[in-house]
């Protein structure tokens, strides 16, 4: 019985309305859309960002003050696509793991990995917490040997 307990934990039966909500992110954060990404976040969606030197601790926020950059114009708009992600649910849980890169103006900042937990909601899925990796010395270990790998397929100008 464990075995087939176990089992069912990776099934992802609505892993392609979780990537579109991942997806809608990455899109909103492209073209600075503060709205879009309030309406995609929990109201308490926590961020932790993981820098690559490991004497660094981690830096702990949340959605809103990204929000609150975007609205106030101090956030730069990026271009963060992924690829290869894993999709785990269970229930109205599911867990995002991707490597990703991310640019500003056409410039590569990082690459690294990015990791949603989302729950299920009435109108859909949200983000309730966003961790990620910053590894500027990656970008050739994770990036895919084919770029059409990544998603999402942001429009021309996007990040500008």
């Amino acid at each position: 019985e464990a075995q087939s307990a176990k089992a069912s934990v990776g099934a992802a039966p609505d892993r392609e309305a979780i990537l579109a909500t991942v997806d809608a992110f990455f899109l909103a954060l492209a073209a600075g859309d503060a709205d879009t990404i309030e309406g995609l976040a929990g109201d308490r969606t926590l961020s932790v960002a993981i820098r690559a030197d490991a004497t660094t601790p981690p830096r702990y926020g949340d959605l809103s003050e990204l929000v609150a950059r975007i609205r106030g114009g101090a956030a730069a708009k990026v271009v963060e696509p992924y690829w290869s992600p894993t999709v785990m649910q269970r229930a109205g849980l599911a867990i995002v793991w991707a490597p990703y890169e991310v640019s500003a103006g056409g410039k590569l900042i990082h690459c690294g990995i990015d990791q949603f937990t989302l729950s299920r909601h009435a109108d859909g899925w949200k983000i309730d917490a966003v961790a990620y990796t910053a590894e500027p010395d990656a970008c050739g270990e994770l990036r895919p040997a084919d770029r059409s790998a990544m998603r999402p397929e942001f429009p021309e100008g996007a990040g500008q």
